[in-house]
């Protein structure tokens, strides 16, 4: 079973929330998390150490590297690519996406069963659910070449499921869709991963 996710302390307040090309067209949006821009400016702006960066924002130093190494991917993509940088604002009202083999309920939550729900979380209650057809499972499609599209057109801010390939995660996170992983979940249960 999964670590408990410990609480990100982030002090780092905005100015703007939205960076872009002026010279020409972007083709897409990369989004970048608030604790991935409050690593950034720990590391690179005021050239702490990875250890004291680490203990202010309440991570451990490894999850640190990786939200570093993170945030540092995207932000080289967008300025190669010419895309937009979009910073994720932190806030209590998100939408998750879990694939199911079942339309009742969630049941062999892997990326490639039959359905999607998409789940409407607001202060920690579930206020709507939505069935649809889940493109990765007909036709030997991949998954890193639909769910992203899919998830990010329904809003997902987070993808769970039982097991995820590098490719398809690369791209979820790519589009500001973070994947979580469990091997087991309920609708009854849901709301708990994120407390």
């Amino acid at each position: 079973m999964a670590r408990e996710k410990l609480q990100r302390e982030l002090t780092l307040k905005l100015k703007t929330k939205y960076f872009g090309p002026k010279d020409s067209q972007p083709h897409e949006d990369i989004v970048l998390l608030h604790e991935e821009m409050e690593a950034i400016q720990l590391m690179d702006l005021f050239n702490m150490y990875q250890e004291d960066a680490a203990k202010k924002m309440n991570v451990s130093r490894p999850t640190f590297a990786r939200i570093v190494k993170s945030a540092r991917k995207k932000i080289a993509t967008a300025l190669i690519t010419g895309s937009n940088l979009k910073i994720h604002e932190v806030k209590n009202e998100f939408h998750v996406a879990v694939c199911s083999s079942s339309k009742e309920e969630l049941e062999n939550i892997s990326v490639d069963a039959p359905y999607i729900f998409i789940f409407h979380i607001k202060d920690y209650k579930l206020q709507s659910q939505l069935c649809v057809t889940n493109p990765a499972n007909q036709n030997d499609t991949k998954p890193n070449a639909v769910l992203p599209n899919i998830l990010h057109e329904y809003t997902a801010n987070y993808f769970i499921t039982d097991k995820i390939g590098t490719n398809l995660k690369n791209s979820l996170i790519t589009k500001g869709i973070y994947p979580i992983i469990r091997d087991e979940l309920s609708i009854s249960t849901l709301i708990d991963t994120f407390k």
